[in-house]
């Protein structure tokens, strides 16, 4: 039997108590073998508390058990024997080098430290009795020490005389191979799987009395639990089914489920995962079912159960809970009429069903580093927390996870590739139980996201967003997150993989937009936080949408005259005050500069002309401050698709253009892309052979990074516009 230690003051009941099935470690504790308070004198008869008795409270975990009290480790790490008769303890004292053991189905304890074993007789008292010897402890069995020399791997049982003299036993018999591990379930008699080296499973049952090996029945494979009986041996076989033997007959049987021999032997102890199912009956929840041997009735107890362990009076110590009485431990025993019960014996003060006692979630969400993790507190050790948070405008979700960190944190997008929007949202906290038993815990609440906004927002969440209009004349913004996150692999498959978007979301600003033949968004040309829109119409009228958080307002006039010019461009603060400004060029080639006013009755001063010859040209863009510049800069193409640079002044005037590259004439559209992490501005093209982002590297010479090709392809319906 291993020796685990103790690591942490929570504990789960159905994971600790290893039992007679499989072990029966304690962890490693403090202290020399003694205890604090003095163990009990005598050989009590267990005064049994009755069903309408209170348990007495333990709030730790379970080790092993006795006829009289158990061995547990309370949640401040500290092994303590309990007795059933008034819930008095023994404690011991703490010290990382000693581990304590209990044995199976006995009353007695044993504290090691190195090669000093101590043992403790908790109902008879008395002083303990101390063994030095170097072998590895492995199993207690009564006050029987089973250990093995790890120099040759021979089993020995090591006890001591009364008189002191150590009795040092080797075990003969065994079939050949190492001990593999050790159940001692029964007390006189210790069952060793063996492991020999061409794997073939063993288990030998060691008559302590005699010290050998008195029978050896064949496992196939390493089996996780065995359990002997005066009558009966059984182990786990494949599949979480149970191999029963006859010890006399040696008939044998397999049941298609875990179970163990109890109450005395008339009844089988069977316990499993979700929904058990014995003998086509499914039991909801994760009870122990007993079923008799006799005459196959099947009786299911509590709601959640671990595997029992026969404690010496034919009985069986349980943990688990039930939602009425919450968490403990039980003892499984006959009434009167001889029905199997089951009487909570210590109260570990728990719910069974898991709450979700605390819910730290942010009150406002800015993404600027200064937001909180999101952080929780529950009854238990909980499987999962999962976390959505809703936009309340727009009904937007994200559902965030965590199944193995203590904490969530947002990253600040919505369905992973789309900024969150400002504003209101609403939340849900959701943990599962461990246990699989009962429902889910659930807190909700509200959270605000503050943000702020950013060059090219149309949807409120600070992120650059693509004005697209399609065929039947819907305008929509397509977070640019989302159209860029359209070339990330889909061959990575590592935890943390970026995205993959294929087909992007947009948030539709409104309809009708079909009525104009020219548009652009000259930013924040109104005044307000938001950037703006201006449509050219048919009759050659110029109108103003302004920006509001997640809509254009309706337009209002700016004038008429404008069906001179064949292209306008916007978004470039040419004039250093801040704001956006507009340019357009005339039939003529004429390139015209209006200055935004911070007015929406009257957005644009007075044009004025910045020069002729712009008539080469058949694309422009004004994406911002690309080069270094004090001004916003400006793209040209030529008919030949070479694109040329213009560095803004600050004055509403360009140095002489600068040579990019050519190629570009594949693009239909080259539009503003906002600013990068260096605050540098970038452009999104686009063209019916797909699309590419460049990211602004600031600078005169080499203004963009290399293209990141995206799949995206302008059409004549759905993406028709970009600008």
């Amino acid at each position: 039997m291993s020796r685990a230690r103790v690591r942490t003051s929570r504990f789960r009941l159905t994971a600790a108590a290893a039992v007679a099935l499989a072990t029966t470690t304690a962890g490693t504790l403090a202290g020399p073998a003694s205890a604090e308070t003095a163990t009990p004198a005598g050989a009590a008869e267990v005064a049994w508390q009755g069903a309408g008795d209170a348990a007495f409270p333990f709030t730790g975990s379970f080790v092993s058990a006795g006829p009289n009290g158990f061995l547990g480790v309370r949640t401040d790490d500290v092994a303590v024997w309990m007795r059933y008769a008034d819930g008095s303890a023994t404690t011991f004292p703490k010290n990382a080098a000693v581990t304590y053991r209990g044995a199976a189905g006995a009353d007695v304890v044993v504290a090691s430290e190195g090669t000093r074993h101590t043992v403790h007789d908790m109902t008879k008292g008395g002083d303990p009795v101390v063994i030095d010897i170097p072998y590895e402890l492995h199993e207690v069995n009564g006050s029987t020490l089973v250990m093995v020399d790890t120099a040759t791997d021979e089993l020995h049982l090591v006890s001591r005389a009364p008189g002191g003299e150590i009795i040092d036993h080797k075990v003969t018999g065994m079939p050949a191979g190492v001990p593999w591990k050790f159940y001692g379930s029964t007390p006189g008699t210790v069952a060793v799987e063996t492991s020999a080296p061409d794997f073939d499973f063993r288990l030998a049952l060691v008559d302590v009395a005699t010290a050998a090996a008195v029978e050896t029945y064949e496992l196939g494979r390493h089996s996780d639990f065995a359990q002997v009986t005066p009558d009966r041996v059984l182990w786990e076989s494949p599949y979480r089914h149970t191999r029963i033997v006859d010890r006399k007959t040696k008939q044998a049987e397999t049941l298609p489920y875990r179970a163990q021999i109890a109450l005395g032997g008339d009844w089988l102890a069977i316990t499993g995962g979700d929904d058990l199912v014995v003998d086509g009956i499914t039991y909801p929840n994760r009870p122990i079912v007993l079923k008799s041997l006799t005459d196959g009735r099947k009786v299911p107890l509590l709601d959640l159960a671990g595997p029992g362990s026969p404690i010496g009076d034919g009985t069986l110590l349980v943990p688990g809970g039930t939602f009425a009485q919450g968490r403990g431990l039980f003892r499984i025993s006959l009434d009167a009429s001889g029905t199997p019960v089951a009487t909570m014996v210590a109260d570990k003060q728990r719910p069974l069903g898991i709450v979700l006692e605390r819910a730290d979630v942010p009150s406002v969400y800015r993404f600027d580093g200064t937001d909180r993790r999101v952080t929780w507190e529950t009854s238990e050790s909980d499987l999962g927390v999962s976390l959505d948070l809703t936009h309340v405008a727009t009904g937007r979700t994200v559902s965030l996870w965590s199944y193995y960190d203590t904490y969530i944190r947002w990253d600040g997008y919505l369905d992973k590739v789309i900024g969150a929007y400002n504003g209101a949202y609403t939340w849900k906290m959701t943990a599962l139980p461990a246990s699989g038993v009962g429902p889910a815990a659930v807190k909700t609440g509200t959270t605000t996201v503050d943000r702020g906004t950013s060059p090219r927002d149309f949807n409120d969440n600070a992120h650059a967003d693509a004005l697209v209009r399609d065929s039947t004349g819907n305008l929509s913004a397509y977070d640019l997150s989302q159209l860029r996150a359209m070339g990330n692999s889909e061959d990575c498959h590592e935890e943390g993989c970026p995205p993959v978007v294929r087909d992007p979301s947009p948030d539709v600003l409104g309809t009708g937009w079909n009525t104009y033949t020219l548009m652009t968004s000259p930013g924040n040309a109104a005044g307000t936080a938001a950037h703006d829109v201006v449509g050219r119409d048919r009759d050659g009228v110029l109108w103003l949408h302004q920006g509001s958080k997640q809509k254009l307002l309706p337009r209002t006039k700016i004038g008429g005259g404008w069906q001179v010019y064949n292209k306008i461009t916007g978004g470039s603060d040419l004039n250093g005050d801040g704001r956006g400004d507009l340019l357009a060029t005339d039939t003529s080639g004429v390139l015209w500069f209006y200055a935004s006013t911070g007015n929406a009755t009257a957005p644009f001063k007075a044009r004025k002309k910045i020069g002729g010859g712009w008539g080469v040209y058949n694309l422009l863009t004004a994406p911002g401050n690309v080069a270094g510049a004090t001004g916003g800069d400006l793209l040209a193409r030529d008919k030949d698709g070479v694109l040329w640079l213009y560095l803004g002044k600050g004055d509403g005037t360009f140095t002489a253009r600068r040579k990019i590259g050519g190629g570009w004439q594949k693009y239909t559209h080259i539009i503003p892309a906002g600013r990068n992490a260096d605050g540098v501005a970038d452009i999104h093209a686009i063209g019916p052979s797909g699309s590419a982002h460049y990211s602004g590297r600031n600078s005169t010479t080499r203004p963009f990074e290399a293209a990141r090709t995206l799949p995206l392809r302008s059409d004549s319906t759905r993406f028709k516009t970009f600008f």
